[in-house]
């Protein structure tokens, strides 16, 4: 192997390598910034309403907007989730929203079916 072949590989390899780290640092975040789980809305398009104080998990579909309220504090959210993994609600709230973890299952839509 050329010295050159090994050097392209080598720094191929170690920009992967600072890639993945960075994401798996922030793995919450796409490469271009936005959340994968994703995004704040005006809670008046929500389709649904979650008492953060009774729920013990949540269940929605990718696309769906849930408005969430905790005592007198709302907050809603467009569920575009790479992967249609869970989500906690803590990594998606705004800071002192809520103190418990909630656990919101996103199933993929009618159109995802297709």
């Amino acid at each position: 192997m050329s010295s050159q072949t090994f050097r392209t590989i080598a720094l191929i390899g170690s920009m992967a390598f600072i890639t993945s780290a960075a994401f798996a640092a922030n793995d919450a975040r796409l490469p271009n910034g936005k959340s994968m789980y994703g995004a704040p809305v005006d809670a008046r398009v929500a389709t649904k309403e979650v008492n953060v104080a009774t729920a013990a998990a949540v269940n929605v579909a990718c696309g769906e907007v849930v408005a969430f309220r905790n005592a007198d504090k709302t907050f809603a959210w467009k569920f575009d989730v790479v992967g249609h993994r869970a989500v906690d609600l803590q990594s998606i709230a705004p800071a002192g929203f809520v103190n418990k973890p909630l656990r919101i299952h996103v199933a993929t839509n009618d159109m995802e079916r297709n």
